[in-house]
């Protein structure tokens, strides 16, 4: 079934033409989301385009029109006005990591030549040096209240652009560059990312091209990220959907069952997440004991083609979650019990592939066509090689370069070939299969090569483990002289009441276990405990560097 029929949606090669087509869908709600008080607020599709049209004219009257302007703000409707106004006056978007030091945030923005800034209350003090400094020609807030001396309010450039009388569409094409993103820096720091407007319209359309997610959606992913940027916000105008907007997962549960979503776009702590709260009301119902053995006897059966109780898990799914029946996984790698658990509940889960510098898609699973523990089909109009076994790609989700860094542009370019840097292969089906990432190897001083993420995924498999990463520890004196090692926080619910001593002990006991299913030279050789979480980039992925 791999070769079924695309879905039919339109597709757009800028922004422009986005734009001018969501003015058709009028009254129809665009973006949803929730305060404190569980009351729904709603801004249609004519709202959000009158206020992008607004910002828009008032940036180009003040002579912005082409400005490089920075977000650093929350998931928030200002960020996504902010956005498209940009992009339509001609100019480009620097979407910052917010989860940043206070230094690295201001790098971010001048590393990107941002003129202006938007940000959100809470980075108010980061960024006011950067205005005193004359390093930015404008702070912008997002609030709507009372704000500091020096700031200028979205809303009301919004209110002024109005009043406005409307100008002509800013020309650009589908090579111009609309965003720059950072990468997510999980084995060095942060690189700016130049995506063009096909680029990023090409990831978009690709996602709800191969698979259905409905028409409302979900989503807690951060739109800085390029993945929520193209996975959520554009291919929800894209196709006329209603997107939730959610930035917290203390509420994801709660705004699900307010919402009554399709499907969400998440990355595997998302899932993980809600897998654990459907348990959790559950076990307050005095019902988990029963469906457990529902899940095991359905588990067992599927196995030969048959249903058996799943009727009964889809019912208590939809009485604790609401019709929520897909979700798109990506940024991560996706635990394959997890996988099967949420799909005999009735959520089909898709694995996806991507990216930031391929605007991020590259694959992703099908409705129909889903093969467990690959990362899909690729995307239309992309091509795939493998070059010793490192995966490359070349299409219009390919960047523009790295913003000013000529130098590391070359280095993943061959031609208009981008080196992923990630380990795979393409069974005969065409589905894609990630071993690991080539700066993740480690190599051994007899020329062996170790994949980490293997051995990680079984040590993850330890339920008092909570996060793991296996990495090359120095055993003697020359560079490439280690040893298999791995890194562990474990789970603090789980060690309650355990001293490091008998935490150690039972890991190495459930570690030996697995040595013994591994090639000698696989085998991890030392443990180390960590008393804190290990630094996550925004996908939630293990900064590797940051050790």
């Amino acid at each position: 079934m791999k070769n079924y029929p695309y879905y039919d949606v339109p597709r757009y090669e800028t922004f422009l033409q986005m734009m001018n087509v969501a003015k058709k869908y009028g009254d129809k709600p665009a973006f949803v989301w929730y305060d404190r008080q569980q009351e729904q607020h709603t801004l249609t599709y004519t709202q959000l385009c009158k206020q992008v049209d607004g910002l828009k004219e008032q940036l180009l009257a003040m002579g912005l029109g082409g400005c490089h302007l920075a977000i650093v703000s929350e998931n928030s409707l200002e960020w996504i006005v902010a956005f498209l106004g940009t992009v339509m006056a001609g100019g480009i978007a620097v979407c910052v990591d917010i989860e940043q030091s206070d230094d690295t945030i201001r790098q971010l923005i001048c590393q990107a030549d941002s003129d202006i800034v938007v940000a959100s209350p809470t980075f108010h003090a980061i960024c006011a040096p950067l205005l005193a400094d004359g390093k930015i020609k404008k702070l912008i807030s997002t609030a709507t209240g009372p704000r500091a001396e020096g700031y200028e309010s979205l809303d009301d450039l919004v209110a002024q652009g109005c009043a406005l009388p409307p100008t002509p569409p800013v020309p650009k094409t589908k090579d111009d560059v609309a965003a720059i993103v950072f990468t997510s820096g999980t084995t060095s720091k942060a690189k700016p990312v130049m995506l063009s407007q096909l680029n990023i319209q090409h990831s978009a359309t690709s996602t709800i091209t191969m698979t259905d997610h409905g028409y409302k959606y979900f989503s807690a992913l951060p739109f800085y990220h390029s993945y929520g940027l193209s996975c959520t916000i554009v291919n929800t105008i894209v196709k006329g959907g209603t997107l939730t907007l959610n930035s917290d997962l203390r509420t994801m549960m709660r705004d699900i069952k307010l919402a009554q979503p399709d499907s969400a776009v998440a990355v595997p702590l998302m899932c993980e997440a809600l897998y654990n709260m459907l348990w959790m009301v559950l076990e307050k119902q005095g019902k988990a004991d029963e469906m457990r053995a529902v899940l095991k006897r359905y588990r067992t059966f599927s196995r030969f083609g048959l249903h058996i109780g799943q009727k009964k898990l889809i019912a208590a799914k939809n009485a604790i979650l609401g019709p929520i029946h897909v979700l798109i996984s990506g940024g991560a790698h996706l635990d394959l019990e997890l996988w099967q658990n949420l799909n005999a509940f009735g959520i089909g889960v898709y694995q996806g592939y991507g990216i930031t510098e391929c605007s991020p898609m590259i694959a992703t699973n099908r409705n129909k066509a889903c093969r467990l523990g690959s990362v899909g089909l690729l995307v239309p109009l992309c091509e795939l090689k493998t070059v010793d076994g490192e995966i490359w790609i070349k299409g219009p989700n390919i960047m523009k370069g790295y913003y000013k860094d000529p130098e590391s542009t070359a280095e993943v370019m061959d031609g208009d070939w981008f080196k992923t840097g990630d380990l795979g292969y393409v069974d005969k089906d065409g589905f894609i299969f990630i071993t690991g990432r080539i700066k993740n190897l480690i190599v051994l001083k007899n020329g062996k090569k170790i994949s980490p993420e293997k051995i990680e995924e079984l040590i993850g498999h330890i339920p008092m483990v909570k996060d793991v990463m296996v990495y090359g520890a120095a055993s003697g004196t020359s560079t490439d002289d280690v040893k298999p090692a791995a890194s562990i926080y474990p789970d603090p619910q789980q060690t309650q009441g355990m001293s490091s001593y008998e935490i150690l002990e039972h890991l190495q006991t459930e570690i030996n276990k697995i040595n013994a299913t591994l090639p000698v030279y696989q085998q991890v050789q030392m443990i180390n405990i960590r008393e804190k979480e290990f630094n996550k980039t925004a996908s939630k992925k293990i900064k590797r560097y940051d050790l």
